[in-house]
């Protein structure tokens, strides 16, 4: 009897997880709420004022509103929204810059 040995790779669990959350959130859009979630319930103003308006993000953000991808407030009644992916891309990308 002949013995056979298998290599089998063992994916990175981190990009499996975070192609996971890609696939549930492709399509979405999210509200201030959800991104609040998605920041371990912070405020609405830390995130307003640790990225929407942070100046060291502004060009990124205000390319990300006039590609659609981010919706500004125009003020009671009007919500602001998010593009899913893209800002939880974003996050992804500035995570270590955040002021947590």
């Amino acid at each position: 009897m002949e013995n056979l040995k298998v290599d089998i790779p063992i994916p990175d669990m981190t990009q499996v997880l975070l192609n996971k959350l890609q696939e549930s959130i492709i399509g979405r859009s999210w509200t201030m709420k959800d991104l609040r979630k998605c920041c371990g319930n912070k405020s609405e103003d830390w995130i307003k004022e640790n990225i929407i308006y942070n100046r060291k993000f502004s060009t990124e953000i205000q390319s990300m509103i006039n590609d659609g991808q981010i919706t500004e407030s125009k003020g009671k009644g009007s919500p602001w929204r998010f593009k899913a992916t893209a800002m939880a891309n974003f996050i992804e990308k500035h995570y270590e810059e955040l002021n947590w």
